[in-house]
């Protein structure tokens, strides 16, 4: 898949040309046994239709700064809410959407329209070709793949939702006030670890993140070290194609967890790409390593902090007092 978006971004002669291998890499990678037609192609066409719904949205309250902040306020809850109640991820595709559109949105139009362009034909490319991929490539299983969502404690669900929106907010409104546009990474890498339930899983996601987006930049580097002794897109697309195997293998038979491996691959992928469009590979994976850490570590310390402060622990409550023997009264 990466290979092919590869071709597919180069063919198409786009600036963007790396967007099309990270995208399509991420969109169907979760899908690891027995082909599911539903599965493959949902994601790409819902993750296209927000991208498209929320660039209308910032469209339509650009001129009204406080009105827009308001409204990516209420699709951040909403979606942190439904992780929260469900345990479901698909939230994640609504906050992703909104936090570039809306980062691209305010610093200019044209590119905020360029970006949703591109992204909506790389899904629709992944629709197209994973199917395509599949038949020429079958799983030997028959299994198909069941995700098991696990809910959040009921316990202050909306708090803890209200408290990740806000979080995401100060991250969106960093990048909108300090970073260029171009680093929106900060927040993206951040946003998938904010949005988990509990304070545990946040961390767990956090750490993950920061070692696989390490691991995935030193096998980048190697793969750009190996393109100095012979720069043909001929070895480009070998070398691209011999590490992602590699990390899908691992995927399956590593002794960390799947997404860690998968994390990792879509972090060689971009930071590769990136490197070739910009010349500068080490920048590059500075620039990448240091903004996804820096993004997950504060992201999991805020939520961190204000769920401790602000969300009461049940079972830390004091046990209920012991009404007084009545006088007279026989035990």
């Amino acid at each position: 898949v990466p290979v092919a978006g590869l071709l597919l971004g180069l063919g198409l002669r786009s600036p963007l040309a790396v967007l099309y291998p990270t995208m399509m890499f991420g969109l169907m990678a979760s899908n690891r046994k027995a082909f599911n037609l539903v599965r493959v192609v949902a994601a790409p066409v819902m993750f296209s239709g927000m991208i498209w719904l929320m660039s209308f949205v910032v469209l339509m309250f650009q001129g009204v700064p406080a009105m827009l902040v308001a409204i990516l306020a209420l699709f951040y809850f909403l979606a942190c809410y439904r992780i929260q109640r469900t345990g479901n991820s698909m939230g994640m595709l609504i906050i992703a959407a909104a936090v570039m559109m809306s980062v691209m949105g305010i610093s200019s139009y044209v590119s905020m329209d360029y970006l949703r362009v591109e992204m909506t034909k790389a899904s629709f490319a992944t629709a197209f070709l994973a199917p395509l991929l599949y038949w020429l490539l079958p799983t030997t299983t028959k299994e198909l793949a069941v995700d098991v969502y696990v809910p959040a404690d009921e316990n202050g669900r909306v708090i803890k939702s209200a408290i990740r929106a806000f979080v995401l907010l100060l991250l969106s409104g960093y990048l909108y006030t300090i970073l260029d546009s171009s680093n929106m990474m900060l927040a993206v890498g951040a946003m998938f670890v904010v949005v988990f339930p509990t304070r545990e899983t946040l961390w767990s996601e956090a750490l993950e993140r920061s070692f696989s987006t390490l691991l995935g930049g030193v096998v980048a580097l190697a793969i750009l070290w190996l393109m100095t002794i012979s720069a043909h897109i001929e070895v480009l697309v070998i070398l691209v194609f011999l590490a992602t195997l590699w990390f899908c293998q691992k995927m399956l038979t590593g002794r960390l967890s799947a997404m860690f491996y998968q994390y990792g691959a879509s972090v060689m992928i971009s930071t590769v790409g990136s490197a070739l469009m910009t010349s500068e590979p080490w920048f590059t994976f500075v620039q990448r390593v240091v903004l996804t850490t820096i993004g997950a570590i504060v992201g999991a310390f805020a939520v961190s902090l204000l769920e401790a402060l602000l969300v009461k622990d049940p079972a830390a409550a004091p046990p209920a007092a012991t009404p007084a023997t009545a006088p007279g009264a026989t035990t």
